[in-house]
């Protein structure tokens, strides 16, 4: 590639960064400006990779202009709202009652992740020709874009696409390319193909990645092994969930992380310090957005039926509380937050985002267990594990468990309220439930067409090659 085309293709990356595909994201964070327009060496490879990185933490401003990581939106609200954790408190957004269709309003996952793959596309064609950078600093850089590529397909799979249908054609657009006028109105590409690409990003960055990185808002190889898992425990494929046990098993015996003694620790008290910590979501320091949405606004609250789920449980007591609204009384998310939910004040933690914790390994290789009618006897032990570092004492429920369909709803049970308003992994789990059983935990889902998103209309509108998911 000649120096004026990579200058270019820089230059149209750096662009369309700052003007990224959603209008809130139309500055660029001082903390990530590039320095020159193209890669050059090691430093400026690392700022452009950090641009990478600013589109996986959803970078963008909150009302006031402040440069905020708008992460909770799209992972931790959307996702929870769907399982019937969350609901709106400013009255019915039509997602917590499933009334939503291809023309409605919802919170674009489609376009972070476009932007999160095109910029890691940018990334990997601006550092394939350089020489400069040392060749082993090149090759981890190379695998970190990868991972959050494959991160974003994923995304888009898992929401987007018929996930579970190796044969479907309703996959997503599989970008391998950088953004340009000649390649932007694409078909959808087969759900086999897709999850062939993630897979291949994901081996790579296994590979290639170190044990632990820098920083804990940078990967791992325990990052891209539980993405791997959580990838395929949703494919199911043949091999799958023998996969899933070997890729989660590696992660608890030989991987750098260690299971806080109660899971609230991690929240309230140490952070981004915990050892249980895989991959953290680091905000900008002075930043309140997450904190004004559920403790200034309490914009979306704990709902009636996870409060239900939580009965008997000692999070209750601490991962919502009460709170008072114009439209009275409602379960503020505390999640994250120490401080007095009446007299509010911004505490440390409470705009912390964690992507990846070691917690989602053992609660993936148990439901792989009860996928593959494996081991139920290992699959109670990883599942008490888990309940007795979030404060249970009591497993007579799990003990008495005979059959592996009734362990697998304990266990997703479990990982809806392990995961509520935190990374995506409790909507995941709950539609790996039969659909009875789905319905029974989230009653507004009435069609199996709905654990789908439809494709938005922009999409439609624009992209004469694209169709829409069936049922909508």
């Amino acid at each position: 590639m000649k120096q004026k085309d990579i200058k270019l293709l820089a230059l149209l990356f750096i662009t369309l960064f700052l003007g990224a595909c959603n209008k809130e994201l139309n500055v660029y964070p001082t903390t990530s400006e590039v320095d020159g327009n193209v890669i050059v060496d090691a430093k400026s490879a690392s700022t452009l990779l950090n641009g990478v990185y600013y589109r996986f933490a959803n970078a963008g401003v909150d009302n006031n202009g402040v440069p905020s990581l708008l992460w909770t939106g799209i992972q931790e609200v959307f996702p929870s709202e769907l399982c019937g954790s969350l609901n709106n408190s400013s009255g019915d957004d039509g997602i917590y009652s499933f009334k939503f269709n291809a023309t409605s309003t919802l919170p674009s996952i489609w376009n972070y992740g476009y932007a999160l793959v095109n910029a890691a596309n940018g990334f990997l064609s601006n550092i394939d020709p350089v020489t400069t950078v040392p060749a082993a600093t090149k090759k981890q850089m190379q695998a970190e874009a990868m991972f959050l590529r494959a991160f974003g397909n994923a995304e888009l799979l898992l929401y987007y696409g018929q996930y579970n249908d190796m044969s479907s054609k309703y996959g997503i657009i599989l970008r391998d390319a950088f953004v340009s006028p000649d390649n932007i109105n694409l078909q959808r590409s087969t759900v086999a193909d897709v999850y062939k690409s993630i897979l291949a990003d994901l081996d790579d960055a296994i590979a290639n990645l170190p044990a632990t990185n820098t920083k804990i808002c940078y990967t791992n190889a325990s990052a891209a092994k539980l993405l791997k898992a959580r990838v395929l425990i949703n494919r199911g494929a043949a091999g799958d969930y023998a996969q899933v046990i070997s890729l989660t098993d590696d992660i608890i015996k030989n991987g750098s992380f260690v299971l806080e003694d109660n899971v609230k620790d991690i929240f309230l008290t140490k952070g981004f310090s915990s050892k249980e910590v895989i991959l953290g979501v680091q905000p900008f320091p002075t930043e309140n957005y997450k904190y004004q949405q559920n403790q200034y606004y309490n914009q979306y609250v704990g709902s009636s039926l996870f409060q239900s789920l939580l009965n008997n449980d000692p999070r209750n007591l601490w991962v919502y509380k009460s709170s008072t609204t114009r439209n009275g009384s409602v379960k503020q998310i505390t999640k994250y937050y120490t401080g007095n939910p009446i007299t509010i004040s911004p505490t440390a933690l409470a705009n912390n985002c964690y992507a990846f914790r070691l917690t989602e390994a053992y609660l993936l290789e148990a439901e792989a267990i009860t996928l593959s009618n494996g081991d139920l006897a290992k699959a109670k032990t990883l599942l008490t594990t888990v309940l007795s570092h979030a404060g249970i004492t009591d497993f007579t429920v799990v003990n008495n468990t005979t059959t592996a369909a009734d362990l697998q709803v304990l266990i997703v049970k479990e990982e809806v309220k392990n995961f509520f308003a935190e990374n995506g992994a409790d909507w995941f789990a709950l539609r790996r439930l039969p659909f009875a059983t789905i319905q029974t935990i989230q009653p507004a889902i009435k069609s199996v067409t709905q654990l789908i998103l439809p494709i938005p209309m922009g999409e439609i509108t624009t992209n004469k090659n694209m169709i829409q998911n069936p049922g909508y």
